[in-house]
């Protein structure tokens, strides 16, 4: 019961704070808690991972489930996209648009700017979680595995109300959504589903329990806030799916975008998924066009912000 309310209490609180006019020192203190606090989530994942053996010596079946998952997921979100592109939302009439906002236009300038190189933190995630497994396996004394709790809830306290705070703080969504129309919901809801029955898919062929292969694929590239998820609703092997499926779909995003861009406008905003709000949207916008880009932001953001909300639910029914 707390597992599912904890995350709406802290979003909650996070939202207030977000609508408050505070200096932009605040939140960039708020960026620097949120990315220490991320490292020691990615190191409690690694650690209740190394902590577990059975997860150990599973874990190369795990590996070719997280990437058979990663795959069906993207795939069903691509054809649900392009059965709503075809249906009630044809992307070719935004990619036609001149965009005057310039509030919009400015954020995919800054995105741009700022992803031309690596950001440290895609290093510093897996490096975490490696450091995370290997340490505890080695060193971690089996009386002070319950630590690895702790540090657990804590971060993801931090994390819930982290995301509430970007909700508030990013007000100009909700005019972005005006501009390009309500039926960018559409779209959302056709990454999510197609995700989700992708996942579903996966479990039918590999034999992964269809919880895992559900909730992991319903993170939809969202890897930290899924693995963690997963870890304190289900245990280690559960987080482990949630975080690599989704590790897996921003790098299977990227070594595809080439074939995606030909399938259609849609199809690579659908596999970019939450990703779009930061480490995709570079690489999508190249492939589908600025105007597009500005769609792939806004889906990026709904989904990145809905994924907090979600995962606790499926957690509880699926439970």
């Amino acid at each position: 019961m707390l597992a599912t309310i904890m995350p709406f209490a802290c979003m909650g609180l996070g939202l207030l704070i977000g609508f408050q006019k505070l200096p932009q020192a605040a939140y960039r203190a708020v960026d620097w808690v949120t990315t220490i606090s991320l490292v020691i989530l990615m190191i409690t994942i690694g650690g209740n991972v190394g902590t577990n053996k059975e997860v150990i010596a599973e874990i190369g079946t795990v590996g070719f489930n997280c990437l058979a998952t990663c795959l069906c997921a993207i795939v069903g979100s691509v054809l649900f996209c392009l059965l709503i592109e075809k249906t009630v939302l044809p992307l070719e009439e935004y990619s036609q648009m001149q965009l005057d906002d310039s509030e919009g236009s400015a954020r995919l300038s800054v995105d741009s700017d700022e992803k031309k190189g690596i950001d440290p933190i895609l290093i510093l995630i897996p490096v975490s979680v490696l450091a995370g497994a290997f340490g505890c396996y080695f060193f971690m004394p089996k009386t002070k595995v319950f630590l690895l709790d702790y540090a657990l809830w804590t971060s993801l306290v931090i994390l819930y109300t982290s995301v509430g705070i970007g909700m508030g703080q990013n007000k100009s969504v909700f005019r972005y959504i005006k501009m390009v129309g309500f039926k960018i919901i559409y779209l959302v809801l056709g990454v999510w589903v197609g995700s989700m029955a992708g996942g579903a898919v996966a479990a039918l062929l590999t034999g992964m329990p269809l919880k895992y292969a559900v909730i992991s694929a319903s993170g939809v590239g969202y890897y930290s806030m899924t693995g963690a998820t997963m870890l304190s609703s289900f245990g280690p092997e559960a987080g482990v799916y949630g975080f690599m499926i989704n590790v897996f779909r921003d790098f299977f995003t990227v070594l595809l975008l080439p074939i995606l861009g030909r399938v259609s406008k849609s199809a690579p905003i659908a596999s970019g998924a939450a990703g779009n709000m930061d480490s995709m949207l570079v690489p999508v916008t190249k492939v589908v066009g600025r105007e597009l880009g500005l769609v792939a932001l806004i889906v990026g953001i709904v989904l990145t912000f809905g994924v907090p909300v979600i995962l606790p639910i499926l957690c509880s029914v699926m439970a």
